[in-house]
């Protein structure tokens, strides 16, 4: 049977999804989650004063992904990679 992909977020009842952990020096941790649907969740803390949810675009092709998790390591981590 071929899933079909939709982009509706509540019309999803099996959220295939694929989740990275990063964990930095100290306290920074970074945790995305990016769904079948092409959304993606994103945590991230850097300190005690800096977290919370970073707003993402939907992804719609693996650069994307890569482009947006390259994003999400330079903001929490302080490192960039560059993302052909």
């Amino acid at each position: 049977m071929a899933r079909q992909l939709t982009t509706e977020r509540s019309r999803i009842n099996d959220p295939d999804s694929v989740g990275i952990h990063l964990h930095g020096l100290d306290e920074a941790e970074l945790l995305v989650v990016l769904y079948r649907g092409g959304w993606a969740d994103i945590d991230y803390i850097v300190d005690a004063g800096d977290a919370g949810v970073i707003p993402a675009p939907t992804v719609i092709s693996v650069q994307a992904f890569a482009s947006l998790l390259d994003a999400c390591v330079s903001r929490v981590f302080g490192i960039s990679y560059d993302v052909e």
